[in-house]
C-alpha cells in the first residue's frame, strides 16, 4: 500500500472513531443525564426533603410558568423548576410567555383567574407560577420566590437575593397532591400574640413565613367549652399573659391525645412581683416535662450580644433531634430573650431541643434575676430552654436504655394516660385524610420557654436560626416532614440572561466556527505532511 493510500486510510479511521466516540458519549449521557451546580451557595440544588418528597410523588404535576424571558428573575426560575423536572417524571413545566404567547396565556388566564399588568411594554403576570394536579390549582405569588434583600444593598460584594422559590414550589406541590389545606389553629383568649394585629406581639411576620409553606393561619378562642377542632393540624400557644384554667388544658390534652400537635411558646410572666404559673404545668410533667418557675440568665460572654443583660442570649447548642438539623448544619443560633427553663426528665418522651452554655442562673427569685453582680453557680450543667415530645402508641416499640425504675413507672403512666384520651376520642388523626386507630397516630409537643423568637425582627435576621426554628417546627407539627429543613438561601445578585440572538451567537460559536477551525487544523497538517 502506497503511503498516500496509508494516509487516506488512517484519516478515514480517525474520523470514524471520532465519530463513534461522539455518537456513544451522546446516547451515554441521554441515558445517564445529570446536572451540575456550580453557584456559590448551591442554591440551585434541592435539599433531601424536597427530594424525599419527590420521591414518593405517585400523581402527575404539571407546573405553568408565566414568565417573560426578558424578566430578571427568569433563569433563576427555569434553572430551578428543571432541577423539579429532572428528579422526576411525574413533574412537567409548561412555559407561558404573556408577551410572545398571548392567545394561549390570555386562555390560561382566564382559566386559573389571573391578572395582568404593563410593565412598559412587557406584560406580566400577577401570578408567576401555578401547580397544578388534577382538578387542584395552587398559585404561587412573586414575593414567594424571589424577594430583593433591601439590607445588602451596600456590601462590598454587591446586594443580595433571598431566594424563597424551592420553599414555595414544594410546599405547593405537596398542597395539590394531598387534597387538603394545611391549617394552624392559633390560640386566643389568655392574651397571646395575635394574628392581624400590629407592633411587638403581632404574629404577622410568622403568617408570611407560614404562607410561603402553603400552610394557613386561623385563630380560635379558647375556653372551657372549646373543644380544639380535628381540622386543625396543629394548635400555636404562643405567649400566653394569662393562665389557662384547668379545664381549657383539659381541652387541649384531650387534642394532643387524639393525635393533635402542639406548640407552646411560654413566656415567664410577672405579676405583684412574682412569676406567675401558666396551667400547663401539671399536665406537661405527667409527659416527662418539666417548666421551670424561672428566668435563666446566660453568663458565656460569647453567647449574649454585647451591651445586653444575660437575659437576652443566643442558644448554639442543639440536641440530635431532627427538628435542629437545619441549624446544625447552617450554623448560627436562635436568640431567645426572657425566657424560662424547660427540662426533659430522664426515662420519658420528652428530649431537650436547645441548651443553654453551664455558665447560667436559672432564677426563680425576682430580685436575684435582675442583680448584675450576680455569678453562676460553679458545677452548673447547661439548662434546656426547648423540649420536643412525641407520643408514641400503645402499639409502638420503643428502645429504652432501662425499663425499671422511676423512669420507666413514669413512662408506663404517660402511656397509659395517653391510650386512655385516645381511646375516649375517636375522632380521627388531624392530618390524615382517612381513618385510623387513635392510638396509632401520634401526637406532637413542643415546648419552649420564650416567645420572642418569633418576632419579625429575629425572624429576619440572616444571621440567626430562629427562621429555621419557626420552619422545621411548623413542619414537624404539621407532620409535612419534607418541609422541616428547606431554609431560605441567600445569593448575590449576578444573573446572566441571554436573549435570543445572544444563543444564537452561542450555537454558531460552538457548532459551527469550533469544528471548522479543527477540520481547517487538520486540512493544514495533511497538507504539510503531503508536501
Amino acid at each position: 500500500m502506497s503511503g498516500r493510500r496509508r494516509t487516506r486510510l488512517n484519516l478515514v479511521l480517525a474520523a470514524t472513531l471520532g465519530i463513534s466516540i461522539l455518537v456513544m458519549v451522546n446516547y451515554i449521557s441521554s441515558r445517564h443525564y445529570a446536572r451540575w451546580d456550580w453557584t456559590e451557595h448551591k442554591v440551585f440544588t434541592l435539599s433531601d426533603q424536597t427530594k424525599e418528597a419527590l420521591s414518593s410523588l405517585d400523581q402527575e404535576v404539571v407546573v405553568f410558568v408565566f414568565l417573560a424571558r426578558g424578566e430578571q428573575d427568569f433563569a433563576d426560575i427555569e434553572t430551578l423548576i428543571e432541577e423539579y423536572v429532572a428528579t422526576t417524571p411525574n413533574i412537567t413545566a409548561e412555559w407561558v410567555d404573556p408577551d410572545r404567547d398571548r392567545a394561549r396565556y390570555q386562555v390560561l388566564a382566564d382559566r386559573f383567574g389571573l391578572d395582568t399588568w404593563m410593565a412598559g411594554d412587557v406584560t406580566l403576570s400577577q401570578v408567576p407560577v401555578v401547580v397544578t394536579s388534577g382538578d387542584r390549582k395552587w398559585k404561587v405569588e412573586r414575593h414567594q420566590l424571589i424577594l430583593e434583600d433591601f439590607d445588602s444593598f451596600d456590601d462590598v460584594d454587591g446586594h443580595k437575593l433571598d431566594l424563597q422559590s424551592e420553599r414555595a414550589l414544594t410546599g405547593a406541590i405537596l398542597e395539590v397532591v394531598s387534597g387538603r389545606t394545611t391549617r394552624i389553629c392559633v390560640a386566643q383568649g389568655h392574651g397571646e400574640w395575635e394574628l392581624g394585629a400590629v407592633g411587638e406581639r403581632s404574629l404577622s411576620p410568622v403568617v408570611r413565613e407560614l404562607d410561603w409553606e402553603k400552610i394557613t393561619a386561623e385563630p380560635l378562642e379558647i375556653s372551657p367549652n372549646t373543644e380544639v377542632p380535628a381540622s386543625c393540624d396543629a394548635l400555636f400557644v404562643v405567649g400566653p399573659q394569662r393562665p389557662f384554667s384547668e379545664e381549657e388544658v383539659e381541652r387541649i390534652d384531650k387534642y394532643i391525645g387524639s393525635g393533635g400537635n402542639v406548640l407552646l411558646a411560654l413566656d415567664p410572666v410577672v405579676k405583684k412581683q412574682r412569676l406567675q404559673p401558666t396551667g400547663f404545668e401539671e399536665s406537661l410533667r405527667e409527659r416527662g416535662i418539666v417548666v421551670g418557675n424561672d428566668i435563666v440568665i446566660e453568663h458565656d460572654a460569647s453567647r449574649v450580644l454585647p451591651g445586653n443583660p444575660g437575659d437576652l442570649f443566643l442558644v448554639t447548642d442543639l440536641s440530635t433531634h431532627r427538628l435542629t438539623d437545619m441549624i446544625r448544619r447552617r450554623g448560627g443560633g436562635v436568640l431567645l430573650a426572657v425566657a424560662g427553663s424547660v427540662e426533659a426528665e430522664k426515662g420519658g418522651y420528652a428530649e431537650g431541643l436547645l441548651h443553654t452554655s453551664a455558665q447560667v442562673r436559672a432564677e426563680t427569685d425576682l430580685r436575684q434575676a435582675v442583680e448584675a453582680d450576680a455569678k453562676p453557680t460553679k458545677g452548673q450543667a447547661p439548662v434546656a430552654v426547648a423540649v420536643a415530645w412525641e407520643r408514641v402508641g400503645s402499639g409502638a416499640e420503643v428502645e429504652t436504655e432501662t425499663e425499671t425504675g422511676p423512669g420507666a413507672v413514669a413512662r408506663a403512666a404517660t402511656d397509659a394516660a395517653a391510650a386512655a384520651e385516645a381511646a375516649s376520642v375517636p375522632a380521627a388523626a388531624p392530618g390524615t385524610a382517612t381513618d385510623s386507630a387513635p392510638d396509632s397516630a401520634p401526637g406532637r409537643l413542643v415546648v419552649i420557654g420564650d416567645s420572642d423568637w418569633l418576632s419579625g425582627e429575629l425572624l429576619d435576621n440572616p444571621q440567626l436560626s430562629n427562621i429555621d426554628l419557626l420552619s422545621s417546627v411548623a413542619g414537624w407539627l404539621t407532620q409535612r416532614e419534607a418541609l422541616i429543613q428547606i431554609a431560605p438561601r441567600k445569593t448575590k445578585a449576578r444573573a446572566v440572561i441571554m436573549s435570543d440572538t445572544d444563543l444564537a451567537n452561542v450555537f454558531f460559536r460552538v457548532a459551527i466556527l469550533l469544528p471548522l477551525a479543527a477540520m481547517i487544523a487538520g486540512f493544514g497538517v495533511w497538507w504539510s505532511r503531503r508536501s
